[in-house]
């Protein structure tokens, strides 16, 4: 029998559901909570209920945002001919960490993965193909994770692109991702020797 009470409990029970927080670490984040007192939790639900109200996705590329479009393609200094396609919307603050890229980006929001029934029409493709035409796309930079679904991802771009918009360069991040690994969590300078020795991918 547990002696917490069991607001405490549930409140443990749900923070120990983020990626990498054990029970341990969700008891230490309720009792700072409730050590904060009143005003420190009622911080934490005013920023949670504007976080489930106001941030969505662009409709383009399908960063967060809070407004009608990003801020990354409203950036207009951006070369708008080129997209970096990445898996999450935490792998473009991972590239953009070190410094500003050149690139407008592309979120799927996933990656192809037959054996667990994600196919083309569960991630962001079908828009990603509408942007080559419409904003004149020259190159697709892919910095996808380097995984069987990143490779798998890697592979269904490429032959569409082939059929479709042969005209368009696809390249890939090399030289510093190793197999395996997720974009999102790799370090700066990693990512950017990445970036800088891309490959063109046939």
């Amino acid at each position: 029998m547990s002696l917490s009470p069991e607001a405490l409990q549930i409140l443990v029970g749900e923070l120990s559901k983020f990626p990498g927080v054990g029970e341990k670490t969700a008891m230490r984040y309720a009792v700072s909570l409730l050590k904060g007192g009143n005003k420190r939790i009622t911080d934490l639900q005013r920023s949670l209920e504007e976080l489930r109200t106001q941030v969505g996705t662009c409709p383009c590329c399908h960063f967060w945002t809070q407004d009608d479009s990003c801020k990354i393609c409203n950036d207009r200094q951006r070369e708008g001919h080129k997209i970096c396609v990445v898996r999450d919307a935490p792998d473009v603050i991972a590239l953009e960490r070190q410094r500003k890229q050149p690139w407008k980006y592309h979120v799927l929001q996933g990656l192809l993965s037959p054996m667990a029934g994600v196919g083309p029409s569960r991630i962001r493709l079908d828009t990603l193909f509408s942007r080559i035409e419409a904003e004149s796309i020259d190159e697709i930079i892919l910095a996808i994770d380097a995984t069987l679904e990143g490779d798998a991802t890697a592979f269904f771009i490429r032959d569409h692109l082939q059929k479709h918009y042969p005209h368009v360069i696809l390249s890939r991040t090399a030289l510093g991702i190793p197999a395996g690994s997720a974009v999102e969590y790799l370090d700066p300078s990693t990512l950017e020797h990445a970036l800088s020795h891309r490959v063109r991918f046939e």
